[in-house]
């Protein structure tokens, strides 16, 4: 004499495990979604961060004025806008045998992402020296 109940398992039982099965998949890969979206969102950002750190030692190596700005392109991607100034909260006078003159560098990066634009500004102070 067999017994029924241990024959196998009735339909709503694998509907069931269907439903548990596919519910956890679904989780599975908003996750791994949102993981590679997060990632390419870092990516971009890292990106703008070192062209903004090359363009500033580029800026400083070549340029010698204390007004300065320029504008540009990087891999057709990423906008950048340079401004070198007067370091204006610098107030009292220095006195140094080489004449140097205080300098505010900005740089901004600005690209076009999902869900709109996106920039990351960077902002250093420095010195030039100045021309007698």
């Amino acid at each position: 004499m067999k017994n029924s109940k241990s024959e196998g398992m009735t339909l709503i039982e694998v509907l069931v495990a269907f439903v548990i099965l596919s519910m956890t998949m679904t989780v599975i890969l908003r996750i791994n979604s949102t993981t590679l979206r997060n990632h390419q969102v870092s990516a971009r950002y890292l990106k703008a961060v070192q062209i903004a750190q090359s363009r500033l030692e580029q800026m400083a190596a070549e340029v010698q004025e204390s007004n300065y700005s320029q504008q540009g392109t990087d891999e057709e991607t990423y906008r950048w806008s340079y401004l070198r100034q007067p370091y204006s909260a610098w107030t009292e006078e220095k006195l140094f045998a080489v004449p140097l003159s205080p300098i505010e560098e900005t740089i901004t990066l600005a690209w076009d992402a999902p869900g709109g634009e996106r920039q990351v500004t960077f902002t250093r102070i420095g010195v030039v020296r100045v021309k007698p």
